[in-house]
């Protein structure tokens, strides 16, 4: 077991893994052209990966190297393990066109499920979806008694907007591995995808992935924790987000705001792919911990070793989560927050935060968790420090609306498009500009195009482009002047993002978490009126908005400081409530310990900003 840990902001060391950097660049081609130098120098490059340091694995694998391994490969065909390793190596240190070609090359020598699946997800990763379905289908067609490979295909199918012909799939798949506990969590974070969402449903399904993946016979019941109420807590977050990516949008806020006299905060990581925000973020905990390739039950040992009083789960049921780890309950206090819309399932987590607005407390009954209430929301956003200014309203120049949304594929369901349709077919000479990974691919495009063509919207008024850089992808809204919001599944850093650049987005509220969201964000600035009960309403909100260009460029031009100077950006009096939360948890879980009252129904009572857990 070995894992990199960060003791003081700045600090860090890797245990068990000196052997491994004993090797560097003065290695030469010469000393790694034996199949033991070669595994030596790849295996220095996985371990430098593992621990962080991507710079000296790039280091390791200079072009001599790179060369070398190449050369030996050339020598004797068969040594594909190299090759597969060093395209591995490659995708995450950053150089994914030297993966690709590695992965091309094995194709030429060992065609197979796994060449093209690697490839599949590799063009998935950089955005090149129609070539992605088309590797993950040759992977299925390859081996086709390989379930994950079906789950792949599925994932990749519902970012061409094929969502009910994915999920189906991916159901297919785990009913085939049930001891795969990754692909049943994608399956139930997929379900919110589909046109309509069925609170009970979702909550029986979340609740059957608890009994099979996370039985309660996992979950440590004592806890060595001092139960002095008042005392320094020891807070930790566990995520394979902290990195550029929607959660730590939100989550560095709190964490900027934390009390250091109050609270010590410890990160546990499983990020596969490191970049400036997770280096970054490593700096602001007191202690961090890479996770990454740890298993399960030594994390949770790292975790009661640390004396973590509460644990809080970043991630649900997204890709790449722990929740294996709190389903061992490492911590006496384990909480749900931020990254997924729905409860975990899991009994071992006690509480999810949330607000009143996200989640009445009428849907308490759809939790296994309890809900913890933060009366000023449970969102604080942190803009990006290259954000560009605010451009004057596109419409005064182009002469008509331009309506858009830049998320994510998957959210854009047939219920979406007619209602966009709809929209647009209410403001003569509009237009829809829609930001998707993929975007300029024809396959993606045509996709969509077709769809709102069947919506009874001329493709013409649909405007399609992909990816874009972070900085370039804020410039494009000085080309929309509202943005629709998705249901049944709303947008969270994307309303954000279209409120900080002037666009005032239109939402529509729904009976889950996921569809209300975009209520909880507007409310907090303000907006609540641009929230739609109805499709109708929806319909009405944005054509009065549309219809009105002064005001329009007047909620433009000043939206920016009324976030700026709102709760939604305030670190520090977020980061209070959420501690003040955690105060009230650990004072709970003291009497409790103390009165050996484990079911704690008479704290229950004295606490007015929890729900009912079930």
């Amino acid at each position: 077991m070995s894992w990199s840990q960060s003791n003081k902001p700045g600090e860090s060391f890797a245990l068990e893994s000196g052997s491994h950097f004993a090797i560097s660049r003065k290695m030469g081609a010469q000393a790694i052209c034996s199949r033991d130098g070669a595994a030596q120098l790849l295996a220095a490059a996985k371990a430098a990966v593992a621990s962080g340091e991507v710079e000296q694995a790039a280091d390791l694998l200079d072009n001599r190297a790179v060369e070398a391994i190449w050369a030996m490969f050339e020598k004797n065909p068969s040594r594909t393990g190299l090759i597969f390793e060093l395209a591995a190596i490659s995708w995450k240190i950053g150089r994914e066109r030297e993966a690709e070609e590695c992965y091309k090359r094995l194709l030429e020598s060992r065609p197979g499920g796994a060449v093209y699946n690697k490839l599949g997800c590799l063009c998935q990763y950089m955005g090149r979806i129609s070539e992605a379905v088309q590797y993950q289908q040759k992977a299925v067609e390859a081996e086709p008694d390989r379930p994950e490979l079906w789950a792949n295909l599925a994932r990749v199918l519902m970012e061409t907007g094929s969502a009910q012909e994915g999920i189906d799939l991916l159901k297919r798949a785990i009913e085939k591995m049930p001891d795969n506990s990754q692909a049943h969590s994608n399956y139930l974070l997929r379900l919110h995808q589909m046109s309509e969402l069925d609170p009970q449903m979702l909550f029986d399904e979340h609740r059957r992935w608890g009994r099979i993946h996370a039985p309660a016979s996992l979950a440590r019941t004592a806890h060595q924790n001092v139960p002095a109420p008042d005392r320094r807590l020891r807070i930790g977050y566990i995520s394979p987000d902290f990195r550029r990516h929607s959660v730590a949008y939100f989550f560095e806020s709190l964490l900027d705001g934390h009390d250091r006299q109050d609270v010590e905060v410890y990160g546990y990581g499983n990020v596969e792919f490191r970049d400036d925000i997770t280096r970054r973020i490593e700096q602001k905990f007191d202690r961090y911990r890479n996770i990454r390739d740890v298993g399960d039950e030594a994390v949770a040992e790292l975790i009661e070793q640390d004396g973590i009083d509460i644990l809080v789960d970043l991630a649900g049921h997204v890709g790449d989560n722990r929740l294996g780890v709190l389903a061992r309950k490492p911590a006496p206090i384990q909480v749900a927050y931020l990254g997924y819309p729905d409860t975990t399932g899991i009994e071992a987590i006690d509480y999810r935060l949330t607000d009143t607005l996200a989640d009445p407390p009428e849907l308490q009954r759809f939790y296994t968790e309890e809900l913890v209430f933060l009366s000023e929301g449970f969102l604080c956003y942190r803009p990006p420090d290259f954000a560009p200014s605010i451009s004057l309203l596109p419409a005064d120049a182009n002469g008509y609306i331009t309506f858009g949304s830049f998320n994510n594929n998957c959210k854009i369901n047939p219920v979406v498009t007619q209602l966009w349709a709809e929209v647009l077919k209410a403001n003569d000479n509009s237009r829809l500009l829609l930001k998707l990974k993929g975007g300029n691919e024809p396959l993606i495009r045509g996709h969509y195009l077709d769809r709102f063509e069947k919506a009874g919207l001329s493709r013409a008024r649909v405007d399609i482009c992909g990816w874009k850089s972070p900085a370039e992808h804020l410039q494009t809204y000085g080309q929309m002047d509202i943005a629709l919001d998705t249901y049944p599944y709303n947008g969270t850093t994307t309303t954000c993002e279209a409120l900080w650049m002037g666009v005032p987005t239109i939402s529509l509220v729904g009976k889950c978490h996921a569809s209300r969201v975009g209520l909880s964000i507007l409310s907090r600035v303000g907006l609540e009126f641009f929230a739609a009960s109805t499709p109708r309403e929806y319909v009405a909100k944005a054509t009065a908005l549309a219809t009105n260009l002064p005001a329009l460029a007047q909620i433009r031009t000043s939206m920016r400081a009324r976030i700026a100077t709102s709760g939604l950006c305030y670190a520090k009096g977020f980061a209070d409530q959420a501690e003040a939360a955690y105060r009230g948890m650990w004072h709970r879980w003291c009497r409790a310990r103390s009165t050996n009252l484990m079911s704690g129904d008479a704290v229950l009572r004295q606490t007015p900003t929890t729900g009912t857990r079930q």
